[in-house]
């Protein structure tokens, strides 16, 4: 049998979990995203606990480049940056999930390191901080989603968006492929673990 590619693995892992196409639509990565705990890299569509959760994770970047990336000299400029979302689409539960996607962080500007397993750069301060997974008790499984997004040239966030509100009624009820599309963001990756609400 042969190997899968990454990718595949990628999309295999976010199908199986209905995230394609209940959360993303129809989606087909081209980077390689990885979550990095503080125990490390975290496998795809793992159950972690919630300890691990409770700082921000390392973000590790793989991406091929694009057209756009490679100069008149035939050389990778190495300028492209991403914006990475982190929301749950299963809150307060996968059984209710009334405020779906709940958005928990939302970083712009990172530059991969060139390293696959390195946490990318952080070129400019995270939109909103950092809200770790809190799943209500009793609530069962959720899946955390992580997605990334390749910024257009010059990319920022506009004044006045949803995403720069770090209050509980602005994360609530968010969606992060209209996130990208209201904003002119491709998505190229994505990534997910598992976090029980305690019993």
């Amino acid at each position: 049998m042969p190997l899968l590619d990454p990718f595949t693995n990628v999309t295999t892992a976010l199908t199986k979990a209905r995230i394609i196409p209940d959360v993303l639509g129809s989606f087909t990565p081209s980077a390689i995203l990885s979550i990095i705990l503080p125990s490390g890299p975290a496998s795809l569509g793992a159950e972690v606990a919630l300890s691990e959760t409770v700082e921000p994770p390392g973000i590790a970047i793989a991406a091929a480049p694009s057209e756009d990336d490679i100069g008149a000299d035939g050389l990778v400029k190495n300028e492209t940056r991403y914006t990475l979302a982190m929301f749950d689409p299963d809150a307060p539960s996968a059984a209710q999930p009334t405020s779906s996607q709940f958005r928990h962080w939302v970083i712009t500007g990172l530059k991969p390191t060139g390293d696959p397993v390195a946490p990318a750069l952080q070129t400019t301060p995270a939109a909103n901080a950092y809200r770790p997974p809190g799943p209500p008790k009793g609530s069962g499984i959720h899946r955390y989603t992580f997605v990334l997004f390749r910024e257009p040239p010059n990319f920022s966030l506009p004044e006045g968006a949803s995403e720069l509100d770090p209050s509980i009624e602005a994360r609530r009820r968010w969606d992060a492929v209209k996130f990208g599309e209201r904003n002119g963001l491709q998505m190229v990756g994505a990534a997910f673990y598992l976090v029980r609400g305690e019993e």
